[in-house]
C-alpha cells in the first residue's frame, strides 16, 4: 500500500473521468537487480584500494609540507589529485544501490482502467505512463512473498549497429504481483 503522500500525488495525476484501479508502492529491497549488486561488491575493493592509492601518493607530499617539499613530493602531490576521480567513481559505485532504495521509497505504480503509471516524488515529480493501446507482449517474474515484476513490452527499434533494442515499461518490486497481472490482464482484454 503506497503512503498517504504518494496516494494523494498519484490520484493527482489522473485524467478527467479516469478510474483508479490498482496501486502499490516497490519494496526496497526488491528494487535491486543483479546488475547493480555485482557492480556494488566489486566497488569494495576499487574504493579500498583506490583510498590506499591515494594515502601513499599524498603522505609524503603532506609530511614535507612545513618544510620546503622537493620535487618528488610535489610530483605525489600532484599524483594524488589525479587519484581523487578514481576514488569519486568508488564512493558513486558504492552508493548506486542505496539511491535506489531511496527512489523506490518515492515510486507509486497505478494501474487505471485506460493505462499503467508510475510517479516518482522528489525535487522534481517524475511521470511515465503507458496507454493500453501502447502496450504489446507483457513478461511477469514472480519471486518469494508474492512481489514480482511486470515488464511492457512498449516499442521497439534498432540501434546504429542494426541490433534490436526492445523498449519497456517497468514495474519492479511490487507486492501482489499475481493480482496485478490478472488485473492488467482484464483490462486490456476491453482494450484491444
Amino acid at each position: 500500500m503506497p503512503s498517504p503522500e504518494l496516494a494523494s500525488l498519484l490520484r493527482t495525476e489522473l485524467l478527467p473521468g479516469e478510474r483508479l484501479v490498482w496501486s502499490a508502492s516497490p519494496a526496497p529491497n526488491k528494487q535491486l537487480q543483479t546488475n547493480e549488486i555485482f557492480p556494488w561488491l566489486f566497488g569494495i575493493p576499487w574504493t579500498a584500494l583506490c583510498l590506499f592509492f591515494e594515502a601513499m601518493v599524498s603522505i609524503p607530499f603532506f609530511e614535507t609540507i612545513h618544510r620546503a617539499p622537493s620535487a618528488v613530493n610535489w610530483g605525489m602531490g600532484i599524483a594524488s589529485l589525479f587519484m581523487l576521480p578514481w576514488v569519486a567513481v568508488g564512493f558513486v559505485i558504492l552508493w548506486a544501490p542505496f539511491e535506489t532504495m531511496i527512489r523506490a521509497r518515492r515510486t507509486v505504480y497505478g494501474l487505471t482502467d485506460r493505462r499503467m503509471l508510475r510517479v516518482t516524488a522528489g525535487s522534481k515529480c517524475e511521470r511515465t505512463s503507458v496507454m493500453f493501446q501502447q502496450m504489446g507482449p507483457i513478461d511477469v517474474q514472480i519471486g518469494s512473498k508474492g512481489y514480482g515484476n511486470v515488464r511492457i513490452q512498449t516499442g521497439s527499434s534498432l540501434d546504429f549497429d542494426g541490433d534490436l533494442i526492445i523498449e519497456r515499461f517497468e514495474v519492479i518490486g511490487v507486492p501482489d504481483v499475481v493480482r496485478l497481472n490478472d488485473l492488467l490482464r482484464g483490462q486490456l482484454g476491453p482494450a484491444r
